[in-house]
């Protein structure tokens, strides 16, 4: 008979395979136990998403609540609090929920009772985005399989989530845009003509030449995007609803968003100059950010880059967040609507991680650990309530 441990670590395996967040190494593992006929069969299901939707449970028996108030007690505290440490505690109880699963699903029924999950899981974003070459022609990024398309004298290759332009043989001397625009819910990594690479986040709009002509290498931005800058005697300009940020080589990530009343600049290496017509350019060092306003102010502090720019390494970094703000990160990034019944929740500050490729029901299921609210998953439309 199978062990309860190997259960749990065959689920984690199982479930970092849904996610695609598998090693080498725990590729041949899983490999290996599918080697099991049962366990095949198990794995097929769980791949269907139709099938998570309907089947997938919460078992309010198992201790997943006791474990989560020990860990509160190790933890010091002797207050109803609002701040979570995702990474450790939830993820377990996710790996146990998916390990009672497979449990159940071997046969081992007598010693759980599963009450059913009255909300649907709900899935990280994913690599999409439709580009719009030089003639209008629209191409759905994620349908392309390591192919490479060709655009005035360029080469443009997507392949693994990444579209990279590479010279050809033909060279242009005219100014030639394409446009990359990410939906809600997607992402895409784009390598533009100088080695220029830029991670651009959902619902999110770029511009740029296919090849930099000229004394100055300009792209447009409408939403959120991190810059890898390759340095060289050409000035890197960003222009933006909000402003310009000006650079020569340097890291760094802007969120500007035209529905939103602010954007942020933020540099992780290097120096960048943010500008505004009629204003004075303000320079911009490592660990510094620059908020700038619709009416024109523009405001430099220093902040933890994490807070910022973590998304592009599929972190979400909340520190004294209000609910509300955090909300509307991660309506874009899984693509739904949240809709407070109680107003007096939008302002609810929370800290913690979020691991970025997590179902967002993760994020939920720690929420309502604190006891401060309940929600509920209608359609794509997430509710919250107490």
């Amino acid at each position: 008979m199978m062990t309860k441990k190997n259960i749990y670590d065959d689920a984690s395996l199982i479930r970092k395979s849904l996610i695609k967040d598998l090693s080498d190494k725990e590729q041949k593992e899983l490999d290996q136990l599918l080697d099991d006929q049962s366990l095949q069969e198990v794995y097929e299901e769980l791949q269907d998403r139709d099938y998570l939707k309907k089947q997938f449970m919460e078992y309010e028996k198992y201790s997943s609540d006791k474990a989560y108030g020990e860990f509160r007690e190790k933890r010091g505290h002797t207050r109803r609090i609002r701040t979570i440490r995702w990474v450790a505690a939830v993820a377990a109880v996710w790996v146990l929920a998916l390990g009672i699963t497979l449990w159940m699903t071997l046969g081992e029924k007598e010693n759980v009772v599963p009450t059913p999950l009255v909300s649907k899981i709900i899935p990280a974003g994913e690599k999409k985005a439709t580009l719009t070459l030089a003639d209008g022609t629209k191409v759905n990024v994620e349908e392309i399989a390591t192919q490479v398309l060709l655009e005035k004298g360029m080469n443009i290759e997507y392949k693994n989530g990444e579209i990279a332009y590479n010279k050809g043989e033909e060279k242009t001397t005219e100014v030639i845009y394409n446009k990359l625009e990410v939906p809600r819910g997607g992402e895409c990594i784009i390598t533009l003509d100088d080695g220029t690479k830029v991670w651009v986040n959902a619902e999110t709009k770029l511009k740029y030449p296919v090849a930099f002509v000229g004394d100055c290498r300009e792209v447009f931005l409408e939403g959120e995007a991190f810059f890898d800058v390759t340095k060289n005697e050409k000035p890197f300009v960003v222009k933006t609803a909000f402003g310009d940020v000006r650079v020569l080589g340097t890291a760094f990530g802007i969120s500007a968003y035209t529905g939103e009343p602010e954007s942020y600049t933020t540099l992780v290496r290097g120096k960048v100059s943010v500008e505004r017509e009629g204003g004075k350019p303000i320079v911009v060092l490592p660990g510094e950010q620059v908020v700038t306003s619709k009416d024109g102010q523009m405001i430099k502090k220093e902040v933890d880059v994490e807070e910022f720019v973590g998304w592009k390494d599929g972190i979400y970094v909340f520190k004294e967040k209000s609910l509300g703000e955090i909300m509307k990160t991660l309506e874009r990034w899984y693509n739904i609507s949240v809709v407070f019944q109680e107003k007096s929740l939008v302002d609810l500050p929370f800290t913690g991680n979020l691991k970025r490729y997590d179902d967002i029901n993760v994020f939920f299921d720690a929420l309502t650990r604190t006891g401060d609210m309940k929600y509920r998953v209608e359609g794509d439309q997430v509710i919250l309530y107490k």
